[in-house]
């Protein structure tokens, strides 16, 4: 009985440390496959791109968007990684990144916060999201044919954390950060 017990709560207590190494707000700051974004920003405006994923943290440059059509213009990044809230993004791809000053420009990634990042829906079939990523994540809903727009907030893997207005925090493994979309 004993033992039972005992085993019992080591199969618990190893479900409990699979359930917190899926978070990716928490996870390991290099734990994403490169991933693409972008960033809508008011023409003009800029972000800052810091040199670790803290707002006290030094500004290694900025993130615009390019000339768009509308009120908004794109910046185009690549996400790496994430870390409390924040994107590890690749700077030699990002073509809005200006370094801050002459020896910020050797740095390859930056870090700026995930919320200001969205993919879409814009996709050829449906798109499913999950309450979690991997094999242990329940299908929450199926969207297709919409042009839904979602938040980033953190990855792990080749899945993205999002939210959006309807589904809430999910997790998605297929999206669009192509301007054009990305169906046919």
């Amino acid at each position: 009985m004993l033992r039972a017990i005992i085993g019992t709560a080591a199969v618990l207590a190893g479900f409990g440390v699979l359930e917190r190494s899926v978070d990716a707000s928490t996870g390991y700051a290099g734990s994403c496959t490169a991933t693409q974004a972008y960033a809508l920003l008011q023409r003009g405006e800029m972000v800052s791109v810091r040199a670790e994923p803290t707002p006290q943290a030094s500004v290694i440059g900025t993130l615009s968007g390019r000339t768009a059509k509308g009120d908004l213009a794109r910046g185009e990044v690549t996400i790496m990684g994430s870390q409390s809230g924040w994107a590890r993004i690749a700077l030699n791809t990002a073509p809005g990144y200006a370094a801050a000053a002459a020896g910020a420009g050797s740095q390859s990634f930056g870090w700026v916060p995930a919320d200001l990042l969205t993919v879409d829906a814009r996709v050829d079939g449906a798109i499913t999201v999950y309450d979690r990523p991997g094999l242990l994540g329940s299908a929450v809903a199926t969207i297709e044919g919409d042009d839904m727009k979602f938040r980033v907030l953190g990855c792990r893997g080749s899945w993205l954390q999002v939210v959006n207005a309807r589904h809430g925090n999910v997790w998605i493994d297929k999206w669009c950060a192509r301007e054009e979309g990305c169906r046919g």
